[in-house]
Order: structure tokens, then sequence, then C-alpha cells
């Protein structure tokens, strides 16, 4: 503009030199903080207002006549570790990410709700619904709670897994929640009094997902060890096995029946078990490695995501493939249904969070 110079820096300073043309030396300095470095920014054709780009993924308008800044969108600016939708309501989800935030996010106009956030916590890997809260594993070995509607921090569990948390999940009833961590442990804690109530132990590698059955009182497990356990949780002991021949297991996704498993893994396939059976019933072969896989509510689909970038649905009658879809840059990391089934949700290391929409 005529008159006006803009500069923008990585301590997250906005500056505006205004000064009379040819007169240089009559200069007006104005400036602003952002948070975050300014990675870009562009004038509005009428020159009255900027729009600002940060490393800490927001998008600002900037009016210029004053410096006021306006939130217009905001994202994670790391990997996304996990996605979660609450049981019972499909308008809102949550993401966990490696810049070390939690958020809840209006699916109707995805504005973040609430964000969560610890200093020199680590980063979260993992994240499960909790009625109102949401309760999460860190690579520091935590878990933190925090509360769904403000991102409040409400609650820590301290060396919850020594070696870093890597799978969280609740139960049906709300009263306990069970966690995996990088030493292959399995912990049982009451909800309540966040007190570990058993602990089981036979996976020799990190606990990569946890399932539990409706009944409560059934839990399966798989792992980078390249087994699937069962646990009946009330005798404390396992009562399934199964082993994948090739790599370690990524994700399971539990079926409808509660016997049946979907699981992909390092070894390039979409594998149906039957926990009655100790050979797969079906297993097909993958172009890349899957990291994720989510069963619908209905338990008529699945859906997959990994390293090919690609998000896959499939019939789970026959595990049949449907149709994918491509958009992300980056690995698959979360995977997820809502409740209505009308959405799918997918995040992954691009720091990017896809919507995709479910006709059937």
């Amino acid at each position: 503009t005529p008159g006006l110079v803009m500069g923008g820096g990585g301590d997250g300073g906005i500056s505006k030199v205004s000064f009379d043309e040819g007169k240089l030396r009559d200069m007006a300095v104005e400036r602003v903080h952002v948070g975050g470095s300014v990675t870009s920014m562009h004038a509005s054709p009428d020159h009255s207002e900027a729009i600002v780009g940060t490393s800490n993924g927001k998008i600002l308008r900037l009016r210029l006549s004053d410096m006021k800044q306006l939130l217009v969108a905001e994202n994670h600016s790391n990997t996304i570790t996990a996605v979660v939708f609450p049981s019972d309501t499909s308008d809102r989800f949550a993401t966990c990410s490696l810049d070390g935030s939690v958020r809840v996010w209006d699916l109707s106009d995805y504005r973040v709700l609430c964000k969560g956030t610890c200093r020199n916590g680590g980063s979260p890997t993992c994240i499960a619904f909790a009625l109102e809260c949401l309760i999460t594993g860190w690579t520091d070995g935590q878990l933190r709670c925090f509360d769904g509607e403000t991102g409040e921090l409400l609650w820590t569990v301290a060396d919850t897994h020594r070696a870093g948390v890597t799978a969280v999940r609740v139960s049906h009833n709300q009263r306990f929640f069970i966690t995996g961590g990088e030493d292959g442990d399995v912990r049982v804690w009451d909800i309540k009094s966040r007190e570990m109530v058993s602990h089981l132990k036979e996976h020799n590698a990190a606990v990569t997902w946890i399932e539990i059955m409706e009944d409560d009182s059934h839990a399966v497990t798989s792992s980078k060890d390249k087994n699937i356990l069962c646990w009946d949780l009330k005798q404390e002991k396992r009562v399934a096995s199964l082993r994948q021949r090739m790599g370690g297991v990524n994700a399971i996704a539990l079926l409808a029946d509660q016997v049946q498993i979907v699981s992909v893994g390092q070894e390039r396939r979409l594998t149906l078990w039957d926990l009655r059976e100790p050979l797969p019933v079906k297993s097909t072969e993958l172009t890349a490695e899957a990291e994720v896989v989510s069963l619908s509510p209905s338990g008529q689909f699945l859906i997959s995501g990994g390293k090919d970038q690609a998000v896959r649905l499939w019939a789970v009658e026959g595990t049949r493939p449907i149709t994918n879809g491509m958009g992300h840059s980056g690995n698959i990391r979360g995977v997820t249904f809502s409740p209505d089934e009308r959405q799918v949700v997918t995040v992954g290391e691009d720091g990017c969070i896809f919507i995709w929409n479910m006709y059937t």
C-alpha cells in the first residue's frame, strides 16, 4: 500500500510502518503480537485488513486501522495422533496432537469449542471420552483428564506407564478405564478413585489398541509383539490368544458379535479373526501398511487408513472393499465414525482433519 509497509517475524510480532510518500522521516510504527511465528500475510484488495497465518496453526484477520485481530480458524500445528466421538452425540469430537494440545471441535462449523494443554508433559498419543471429560495418555507416562467443555486440566495419574501411554479405553458403564503402555503392560483403573485395580502383563512390546466387550467383563488388546489377547477382567487372566504371522498389530476392531475381530498391521493385510479359532478366518492384502481401523456403530462398515494416505471403506460382511478417498498428505493416524454414522473423521501426520460424508 502507498505509505504503508507491513512486516511479520519469527517472534510473532507484526509491525505496521506508516509514512507520507516521499517523507520517510515522518514514520509511525505500530506493533502487535499474534502468538507463534508469522508464516504468511496478505492484504485485502481495499487494504483495510490483512489475513495472517501463524506457525501454531492459527489464521487471523488483522484490521490495519487499529491493528485489532480476530481469529478466523485454528488447527493443530503438528501430527494429530487420535480422534474420538462421545458415545451419545455426533455434534462434536475431540483430537490430540504432538503439538501438546487436546481440542474439542464443533462438527457443524468446525470451531474449536475448547482446548487443553500441558507444559513439559511430552505429547498426547491417545484419547477417550468419559462422560463430559477427556482422558488422554501422554508420552511422559502420565494420564491427564481434561474438562470436555472448558479444557481445564482436572486430574493427573503419574507413572501410569513409565515408558509412555499408548492406548486408553473407557468401559461402557463408565466405571473403569483400561490403559496400555509402551512397555507392553495393560492396566485397569477405577474411574472415580483413579486407583489401579488390575495389572495384566503378557505383551512384551507396545500395546497398540484396546477394545472392551459390551459386558464390560472382557477386553481385547493388540500389540507390536504380533499378538492379540482376550482378557477376562474379573478373573484377571488371558482367555484367548491370536498371533499374526509377520510384524506387529497396529489396531483392531471388535465386531458386533463380540467374537470376531478385524486387525491391521505391519504385514499389510486386513485380517478377520475369530476368538475361538487360532488361525485367521480371512485375510485381504493391502497396498500399504494400515495403522488404524474402526467399526461403524451399526456394525455394517469398517474404515481404515495408513501409510498410503488413503481412507478405505469396507463392508463387514465378507470384508469387502467398497470405496476409498484421497486427501491426506501424510500417514493417517486416526479414523472414527460419528455415532449417527453420517460422517467419518480422519486425522494424520499432515496435521489435517478430514470430514467425510457417509451415504448408505
